[in-house]
């Protein structure tokens, strides 16, 4: 059924053809609450290959809830804690590129650790120079393995909505957010995606679901050939 809606779109063959001449990664990418889950879920079920954020491992590594430790104590935990997201998220999307699918849609980059939540915690104080060009530098070592094309998709909406969601979804580990926090991620990750080479398109993520996908979809079709 998901196959046979995509191929009676109007954008697929160029798509399928794109992708085939060059296997990419198509990133998207966004702040905490804006929708990122929501979107991969329905490109699942349409038939795109999907890779979500390993948000289990973070919650239940070896038996330790970092994510939650993390949030409690940002000062304490950053560092250790987009180290293992950086970790946990590499080997995720690694077993995905494995597969030698031509086109994997991956919720949030490698980058992302590194140039939106570690450049968030260093300009904090909660992360040194040092940490920051450590992460930074073992990013760029584990994506030069993937050997894709790698490109952006931004779900960008306002960072009170954000929070808004964020407190609707009411998981635990979120709860100690606070507005303070996602404006500065809101903030760093604007100034991230304008100044991205790999930038593919920015999709309002103040619309409906069907709005977004719609949007992300178009967006996919278009990728440069």
């Amino acid at each position: 059924m998901a196959l046979a809606w995509l191929s009676r779109q109007p954008w697929y063959n160029k798509f399928k053809q794109t992708a085939v001449k060059q296997p990419v990664i198509v990133y998207i990418e966004g702040n905490i609450g804006v929708g990122k889950s929501t979107l991969l879920k329905k490109l699942e079920e349409k038939g795109y290959l999907v890779v979500q954020e390993p948000v289990s491992q973070w919650t239940n590594y070896h038996g330790i809830n970092f994510l939650e430790l993390y949030t409690q104590d940002m000062q304490k935990w950053a560092f250790t804690f987009q180290s293992m997201v950086l970790s946990t998220l590499w080997q995720t999307q690694l077993e995905a590129i494995q597969q030698e699918n031509p086109v994997i849609i991956a919720e949030r980059s490698l980058h992302s650790v590194v140039k939106m939540f570690a450049k968030t915690q260093k300009d904090a104080g909660f992360m040194n120079e040092e940490q920051y060009i450590l992460l930074d530098n073992t990013a760029k070592t584990m994506v030069s393995q993937y050997k894709r094309k790698e490109y952006f998709i931004y779900l960008r909406g306002s960072a009170s909505t954000a929070y808004k969601r964020i407190h609707q979804r009411a998981r635990d580990e979120e709860s100690t957010l606070s507005k303070g926090y996602i404006q500065q991620l809101h903030l760093i990750l604007d100034n991230w995606m304008e100044n991205e080479p790999g930038l593919h398109a920015v999709v309002d993520a103040t619309g409906s679901p069907e709005t977004v996908q719609q949007q992300v979809i178009e967006a996919l079709g278009q990728l440069p050939s």
